[in-house]
């Protein structure tokens, strides 16, 4: 920590009494304070007082530790791979960071913002290790929101909620919540469907769900979102109704039940923030605590000082925000009070709904609430000037049907039956071993069949028929009876783990080569070929107290045995109308073939017909496991070789240059098929389509021939087609139109459709067109003499000219 402000996250042992690890956290700047200007008059994120210290700390299974923070510095450690890994800008941005257990390791680490200030307060985890994270912006735009329910900054400070990814690598979705008005974000949690639950202040017009409890015009907001964060499922309000802010939130939960449990404090410690943070800062909207609502069994139904009200209050909702289940105040009631608060930070919700909250009591007065026989550092404040304050806290537990039971037990097989008991009362006992009713009692009764560790469940129903809470209570079985071991089969080496079972009396553990504990209590023996032969397996038995018992073992064998080493050829392809019988070869030999196609022995095989045939290979060998392997053998069916001579457009006249066109049927080919053509003319090709287009240039009469390979070119057919006889082309170069019927007319033969023909005199001006000549010009109305043609082929091919002589 050159310089600024720095996190500091460190882990201590479970009674508090050691440094497990710590470390430091941050850049160059302020880490872990937002920024604020006391002097500022434009508006920041800073609401309530307190509010720049706040930010979340959590750990998952694994004791990962995740925190969800803000900074200032440009170069806060970020992490190769994560999102966010730049500085966005502003006076702020958001920060969320996934540290190892012993904090030595940043695993992930990245910004979280736009372009001006933005903070994280609240990070959870989904059942898939998502991280969510809630807070508040100024920023107009934020990764991740084009696909959430409110896309759009609505106002000037909105709250925001978003998804990250599990391995930190990107922000799947995030959305803003807001209106025109001030808006934020300070905690979230995940019900027991994933959706996201969301505890702001608003100073705007909230939107209410129908058929939820609700504070018209209240400042405070409960909002239930979709797991994508893309629709709202639930939303109300609640407080006073009044324009103000009435609470700056410190916790918040949803239960395993879907309940909501909201607590924070409000009063003349924030009413008067504003002048921390600057007279134009959104603070100056913050009020008392008078008028909230509180249920018949409040701790405190009304506040210190009517009109002036400056305590904790904290409420409980029920699962769909139904109903106000509960809500009280809690505080110093000493009227005109400076007021109970807290100093930035969080407290917490346990899962039971119990809250344990920290607190600044203040102006040397000694009223905060310790309930009689609690323990107390100091019954009073302590400091004797008035503007101080000294550390207070509380512990309040919402829901008193939490269900408790007793300390385990240890005792004998032989002991009596045991009297089951739980808090509060009218629950039910269920496990090995009970017996009995609600009316009647539970009992447990103790066996041989029951030694080792037995897990009771006592459970109490809860305010929904599908939510009861409940607890476990462990009783070791001890046993006088010494430990033995039943014999274990002989496995295979390549056999499935071994359940291991015949240790007796149960509740022992099992050790030796290829013994492991998939789970606690169960035992398996997993086989290999390391572990051929004999392995010796110990069962052990602790000592029991209560039975006044020594520790015992036995122990038992298992033999493994190796898998036969066989080799069978690959499988193998035929070509079509192949029927001559092959003999069967694999090693080692002894072993027997069965399958379809086989001879009365087995070792000969003859294709049935077209198909694919799997004969199996079986050793059996007394000092080792059978094994059986497969060879399959298939037969193809004849392929369909039958192109087809496609015509040409016009009809041909078999005049070179001739261009013809063969099509096979693709469907009759095999996949890997090679056709291979000779047209007749010294001409080849090779294709794999079906389709092949080939010109003959000269006169003459051929044969074309096509050939197919197949199964990787170890089988062919070949196939000869129609000869195709090809004429030269042929222009005359006299024609007679006297009328005798014979050579009147200007006949040629050139191949393909009709061209167009021109006919120029000599002196070059066109004396004749016709744009598809078909042997039609008889020189009607044209002297004698020598003209000149051109033809010009409609496909765009190269044009004939010459000359031809009328004669009359």
């Amino acid at each position: 920590m050159a310089s600024g402000t720095d996190m500091v996250i460190a882990r201590l042992s479970a009674d508090g009494g050691s440094l497990l690890a710590a470390t430091y956290l941050g850049g160059s700047g302020n880490d872990g304070i937002a920024a604020y200007n006391p002097i500022s008059t434009v508006r920041q994120l800073p609401q309530n007082y307190g509010d720049a210290l706040r930010g979340d700390i959590l750990t998952d299974a694994q004791g990962n530790v995740y925190v969800a923070s803000v900074s200032s510095s440009v170069n806060f450690p970020t992490s190769a791979g994560s999102f966010g890994r730049t500085y966005q800008g502003g006076s702020c941005d958001a920060v969320v960071c996934k540290l190892s257990p012993n904090l030595n390791t940043l695993l992930w680490s990245g910004f979280l913002g736009g372009t001006a200030a933005d903070a994280a307060y609240s990070v959870q985890l989904d059942a898939n290790g998502n991280v969510y994270v809630g807070g508040g912006t100024l920023s107009a735009s934020l990764p991740g929101t084009a696909t959430g329910w409110q896309p759009h900054n609505a106002g000037s400070v909105d709250g925001f909620v978003a998804r990250i990814a599990a391995d930190g690598s990107a922000v799947q979705r995030a959305t803003f919540l807001g209106t025109s008005s001030y808006d934020q974000v300070f905690f979230v949690q995940l019900g027991s469907d994933g959706g996201v639950y969301l505890l702001g202040q608003t100073l705007g017009s909230w939107p209410v769900s129908p058929g939820v409890y609700s504070n018209a015009g209240s400042r405070q907001f409960i909002q239930k979102l979709s797991p994508d964060l893309d629709k709202s499922l639930l939303s109300t309000v609640f407080g006073s109704g009044r324009a103000t802010i009435d609470i700056s939130p410190t916790a918040f939960l949803v239960d395993q039940c879907d309940r909501v449990y909201a607590c924070g404090w409000g009063g003349m410690v924030n009413q008067q923030a504003y002048s921390y943070y600057g007279n134009g800062s959104p603070n100056a909207s913050n009020g008392f605590t008078d008028g909230l609502p509180t249920t018949p069994n409040a701790v405190r139904t009304v506040p210190d000082t009517p009109g002036n009200g400056s305590d904790f209050y904290l409420a409980q909702f029920a699962p769909g925000l139904a109903q106000l289940s509960y809500a009280t105040y809690y505080g110093d009631p000493t009227p005109f009070s400076e007021g109970d608060h807290v100093d930035g930070g969080s407290s917490r919700f346990d899962p039971r709904g119990v809250v344990y909250a920290a607190a600044c009591s203040c102006s040397n007065l000694n009223g905060f609430p310790v309930p009689p026989g609690a323990y107390s550092y100091s019954p009073t404040n302590g400091r004797a000037d008035f503007n101080f304050c000294n550390n207070a806290a509380f512990k309040l537990n919402f829901e008193p049907t939490v269900a408790m039971v007793g300390p385990g037990q240890t005792v004998c097989d032989t002991s009596p039956p045991i009297r089951l008991s739980g808090t509060p009362t009218g629950g039910t006992w269920t496990g090995p071993g009970v017996s009995g009713s609600v009316a009647t009692g539970f009992i447990f009764t103790p066996s041989l069949a029951l030694a080792g560790n037995q897990q009771l469940t006592y459970s109490v129903p809860g305010v929904t028929s599908a939510c009861s809470a409940s607890a476990t209570l462990t009783i070791v079985v001890g046993t006088r009876v010494p430990a033995s071991a039943a014999a274990l089969p002989t496995l295979c080496a390549n056999a499935s783990p071994l359940p291991l079972t015949t240790g007796s009396p149960g509740g022992g553990t099992w050790a030796g080569p290829g013994v492991s504990s998939p789970s606690p209590g169960t035992y398996v023996f997993t086989p290999s070929t390391a572990l051929v032969g004999t392995q010796t397996l110990t069962y052990s038995l602790a000592a029991s107290s209560s039975c006044g018992s020594q520790a015992s073992q036995a122990t038992a064998t298992v033999q493994v045995l190796p898998i036969a080493n066989v080799v069978v050829p690959p499988d193998t392809i035929l070509c079509p109308g192949s029927t001559q019988a092959f003999r069967l070869r694999a090693t080692p030999a002894g072993g027997t073939w069965s399958g379809p196609g086989l001879s009365a022995n087995g070792a000969v095989f003859t294709p049935p017909g077209i198909g694919t045939f799997a004969l199996t290979y079986t050793v059996n060998a007394s000092s080792a496991c059978p094994v059986a392997l497969t060879r399959r053998i298939t037969l193809l069916p004849e392929p369909v070789l039958a192109p087809v001579l496609v015509p040409a457009a016009c009809v041909p006249s078999n005049v070179a240059p001739l261009v013809v066109h063969f099509s096979q049927p693709a469907a009759g080919l095999p996949a890997d098929a090679v056709l291979s053509w000779n047209f007749g003319d010294d001409s080849t090709t090779v294709t794999t389509g079906p389709d092949v287009t080939h010109t003959y240039l000269r006169a003459g009469t051929f044969q074309p021939r096509v050939k197919v390979a197949f199964n990787q070119n170890r089988c062919g057919r070949t196939l000869s087609l129609p000869p195709i006889k090809v004429q030269d082309m042929f222009i005359p170069n006299i024609f007679t139109p006297n009328g005798d019927n014979r050579n009147d007319l200007f006949v040629t033969r050139l191949g393909g459709c009709p061209p167009r023909l021109q006919v120029f005199s000599r002196w070059g001006q066109q004396v004749y067109e016709n744009a598809a000549y078909q042997n039609t010009w008889d020189g009607t109305g044209l002297a004698p003499g020598l003209y000149y043609y051109l033809f010009t082929p409609p496909d765009g091919g190269t044009p004939i000219k010459g000359w031809v002589e009328l004669i009359r």
